[in-house]
């Protein structure tokens, strides 16, 4: 079978703009498309709607839309981070997201230079983005825009859902014997 010739897409009309209320919908829904547990099973931030909206709602002027034909296909998402005692201010991007037919042609390049140019503006000295270690394409990409000094980060996980080995005893309700300190205490229940 011959592969498809891949979609020619004029991005001429692409426009990349501060976001709007009404777009909360379409950039949640890309999100969820890209950011999923399966894919990125570490992932230690949630992709929700709760995140889009905080970040919509606390630091709108750092959230941006790539549209084309009426239609969101990207995003991006930053805040500034101060710390005390320290006259540097930082952008960091949060999230970055791209329509996946569109990957590779520019999108995410026009989303992170509006993001940039607007942390400029705000008097950040250094930008910060981090991305999953098997993420190739994103490390790419963030290299080839700059990015550079890598620092490795450890996240670990903890399994609340695997299942201990337990005596079948221990798994058995509990015995009116075994209440019996309560009752004299006066905590339990009189049957």
């Amino acid at each position: 079978m011959k592969a498809q010739p891949e979609e020619e897409i004029d991005l001429s009309e692409l426009v990349i703009r501060e976001m709007e209320l009404d777009d909360l919908s379409a950039v949640f829904s890309l999100g969820e498309k890209l950011f999923t547990a399966e894919k990125w099973p570490s992932l230690y931030r949630t992709w929700d709607e709760y995140e889009v909206v905080g970040f919509f709602e606390s630091d709108g002027e750092f959230c941006y839309a790539a549209e084309l034909d009426g239609k969101i296909v990207g995003f991006a998402l930053g805040t500034i981070i101060t710390k005390r005692k320290n006259a540097w201010v930082y952008g960091y991007v949060v999230w970055l997201g791209v329509k996946p037919k569109l990957k590779g042609k520019g999108v995410g390049k026009r989303l992170l230079k509006r993001l940039t140019d607007v942390f400029i503006k705000h008097g950040v000295r250094m930008m910060l983005v981090d991305t999953d270690s098997e993420n190739e394409h994103a490390i790419g990409f963030f290299r080839k825009n700059g990015f550079s000094n890598e620092v490795g980060h450890v996240f670990l996980t903890k399994n609340l859902q695997r299942k201990k080995r337990r005596r079948v005893n221990s798994l058995s309700p509990p015995t009116k014997k075994s209440h019996s300190h309560l009752k004299r205490s006066g905590i339990a229940d009189k049957e």
